[in-house]
């Protein structure tokens, strides 16, 4: 079962003038549409780097978007974006109803490095419930852990094995993702996205990416720790391969995350 503590670290003093610059934004230019602004992801498991972290956020409406409320609301983006262009913006606006369900969402508004997209729908991940409720960072609205829903945590690890075993098996089924282990990009995000479902299988929590890296040093045997300090240094930006060829790195991670697939199931059905 979940042991998830209500832990909500502070925000961050370098995104203090972006959620003063929001808040105001949205009270001068979306009055009475948007009830509470959350910040989630990184920034709210302690692991927001300024270089590279998103904002990842999750918003709540008081009512369904009207074209003039979608306009209004890429306009404010659009600002932060020129103000702040060192974050990409990433997150969702939900209608109070959605909060905590993961099927048959009503539509809903999503920001990604494309912009405002139109209101669609959608399923949600519980992990970003999880986050909010127990993490979340309130910009302003009722603190997180008040929020009226619960995850259900037979749910949500039932979500995360499937996850592991569908979305990142798919990783080693489909040649063009198989691919993507060339990358930088493709070491770090299938080795830490591996090795943070494998420890909330383990330990009944969640940690930033970073921080299951760091956990998978200490609980895997040593034929995988380089691989592991790879992602950790692509992660945290530090320059210089731990790999002297790149096809040598792009066959360790495949076999890495075959492996991490097999482990990760043995912890789940513990």
């Amino acid at each position: 079962m979940l042991k998830v503590r209500v832990i909500q670290s502070p925000l961050p003093p370098v995104l203090q003038p972006f959620a003063d610059e929001i808040t105001r934004r949205f009270n001068s230019e979306t009055p009475g549409l948007v009830s509470a602004f959350y910040l989630v992801g990184s920034i709210a498991l302690g692991a927001f780097d300024p270089r590279r972290s998103d904002i990842d956020f999750v918003a709540v409406l008081c009512r369904p978007p009207s074209q003039a409320d979608f306009e209004a609301l890429d306009r404010v983006h659009k600002a932060l974006n020129e103000q702040f262009p060192m974050w990409i913006q990433e997150g969702n606006y939900f209608q109070p109803a959605d909060l905590g369900r993961m099927k048959d969402l009503g539509p809903c508004l999503s920001i990604n490095e494309h912009g405002l997209q139109p209101p669609a729908l959608r399923d949600e991940c519980p992990v970003t419930w999880l986050i909010l409720k127990h993490h979340g960072i309130a910009v302003f609205g009722p603190a997180p852990e008040t929020l009226p829903f619960e995850v259900d945590e037979v749910e949500m690890l039932r979500w995360m094995q499937g996850n592991l075993n569908s979305y990142w098996a798919n990783w080693l089924r489909q040649p063009a993702r198989l691919a993507v282990f060339w990358s930088d990009w493709g070491i770090q995000w299938t080795a830490l996205g591996v090795l943070r479902q494998f420890y909330t299988f383990r330990e009944s929590n969640i940690v930033s990416k970073t921080a299951a890296g760091e956990y998978g040093l200490t609980r895997l045997p040593p034929r995988w720790h380089r691989i592991i300090r790879e992602a950790l240094r692509i992660r945290k930006g530090e320059r210089g391969s731990l790999y002297r060829f790149r096809i040598q790195r792009t066959v360790e991670g495949i076999r890495f995350l075959k492996y991490m697939i097999e482990v990760g199931n043995e912890a789940a059905n513990r």
